[in-house]
């Protein structure tokens, strides 16, 4: 029996989402996990509209959404004084106005039983321990249950960690720096009288405190200490950190579950080599300041499968991996950047900590938090390199807003999977929808009220992607059927 064409390595929830997108696509893959048994700890809680939309493209955002703890505002304070609070209600242009918190483990559950649903078999206690490329394709050795193995692959992905086995024999440099701060976390039953649908960052001379909702009542503290404070008793060092940076009572009742880490901002220089690829962690690392690590990685992948599917089936150049590789890193700078700007605020002092307070002040005074910092948290108004021409809320490069529809659904639910979908807004009868060739399907969507809400004028054609990027706009469906992607003047 021939090998499946893709190996991931990594059953984590990058590595599922990947091979859940693969198998959709008709590409067989094989999931390996070097761990014996399913990982049983929360690690990343928070999942963004962004993310819960590349879930929703696997079948998976609806079970992971009723599982999970919506959270409705962050709030910001300087000792006990807030100084802003911002509303995710306010975000437009997606079905899911809210972060959600769940437990890592959870996500991966309802993955699992998604992957196997496709037909998918997660290989635990499967370590990869080198690899070899040759012209086509990739041969692996394995450490298995059984003792050392071999196998080969056309591609290999490598979804397992910041610790990427992958990614060290490769040879890829992993750059960057790590915080001096050491940073504890304790889930559990924290007695408080803190909104339980809402973030909040207490941000102390001592350090940063950060609380967020868990599902069933349960709250995540999030503590900064020093790089030499003894820690001996982790939840105990949360409790005394927690008591003394919060203005309002917060203790906890019982055992809690603990963690003790270090963070870095760290990227790999490449995330493809030949046949050899980097997503997740393996890729970039930074601080979990405003949850975007997971949200990254899921989109990383999202953004991967539909080029790969076609790549693997000979229907599609290898080059285009490259293109992947330009717009991802482009992305994960930008959210290394933000999340790193914004672990230093958390641990500003004195007269740097008044500026701050200042500055945060005046934008929530200005509306700036609700209407630029929220919606890029979310990772809504990420935009890849070389965008292009604009059409009211439309931006060739960006995503395309979700909106309802008048027969009901979302705009997304119009999207293909398989390749691009020309949209056509109003204007008459669309040309022949078309799949011969790998051209893309034209839909019409007629309504004024859609229009209006898009800020485009009626005829207005739009190419999109199935990641839900659009890389064309344009005045008819013809003039973009074929069409190459590119830049161009703003369309009126």
């Amino acid at each position: 029996m021939s090998q499946p064409p893709v190996a991931i390595v990594g059953a984590g929830p990058v590595g599922l989402t990947l091979g859940c997108e693969l198998l959709q696509r008709g590409v067989p893959v094989r999931l390996l996990e070097r761990v014996d048994r399913p990982h049983p700890h929360a690690k990343a809680i928070i999942v963004w509209p962004r993310g819960l939309e590349a879930l929703g493209r696997v079948g998976a955002a609806d079970e992971v959404a009723r599982l999970g703890h919506v959270i409705r505002a962050q709030n910001y304070h300087s000792g006990p004084r807030r100084l802003a609070r911002t509303r995710f209600d306010k975000l437009r242009g997606t079905r899911y106005p809210y972060a959600l918190s769940i437990p890592q483990e959870q996500t991966e559950q309802v993955l699992r039983k998604r992957f196997r649903a496709l037909g998918g078999t997660i290989e635990f206690g499967v370590r990869l321990e080198d690899f070899r490329q040759h012209a086509d394709g990739v041969e692996l050795a394995l450490s298995t249950p059984q003792g050392a193995r071999g196998a080969e692959c056309s591609w290999l992905v490598g979804c397992d960690g910041a610790h990427s086995t992958v990614r060290d024999r490769l040879g890829v440099p992993f750059t960057g720096a790590s915080y001096p701060q050491q940073f504890l976390l304790t889930d559990g039953e924290w007695r408080t009288s803190l909104a339980h649908d809402e973030a909040h960052y207490f941000m102390t001379p001592a350090g940063v405190l950060v609380v967020v909702g868990l599902p069933g009542g349960l709250y995540r503290a999030f503590v900064s200490v020093a790089p030499d404070a003894e820690v001996a008793d982790p939840a105990e060092v949360v409790r005394q950190a927690a008591a003394e940076r919060c203005p309002v009572p917060f203790d906890l009742a019982g055992e809690g579950r603990t963690g003790v880490f270090r963070v870095h901002r760290k990227m790999a220089e490449r995330w493809r080599v030949g046949r050899v690829l980097l997503a997740g962690d393996a890729a970039h690392i930074h601080s979990p300041a405003g949850g975007q690590g997971l949200n990254t990685g899921l989109e990383d992948v999202s953004a991967l499968a539909w080029r790969l599917a076609p790549v693997v089936l000979g229907a599609a150049p290898q080059r285009c991996l490259d293109d992947w590789e330009r717009e991802r890193l482009h992305v994960a700078r930008g959210v290394v950047r933000d999340t790193d700007q914004q672990t230093r605020l958390w641990m500003l002092t004195g007269w740097k900590a008044a500026v701050r307070d200042t500055l945060l002040r005046g934008a929530q005074h200005a509306g700036l938090l609700d209407r630029v910092v929220v919606p890029r948290q979310a990772q809504l108004t990420l935009t890849y390199p070389g965008a292009g021409r604009r059409s009211g809320r439309i931006t060739e490069g960006g995503r395309l807003p979700d909106l309802p529809l008048p027969q009901g659904g979302w705009l997304h639910d119009v999207l293909g999977g398989e390749g691009d979908t020309v949209l056509l807004f109003g204007g008459g009868a669309p040309a022949p929808a078309a799949s011969a060739g790998g051209a893309p399907a034209v839909r019409a969507v007629e309504s004024p009220r859609l229009r209006s809400a898009l800020r485009i004028r009626s005829g207005t054609a739009v190419r999109v992607r199935p990641d839900a990027v659009v890389t064309r706009v344009g005045r008819s469906a013809e003039d973009l059927l074929g069409a190459a992607d590119g830049a161009g003047q703003e369309v009126t």
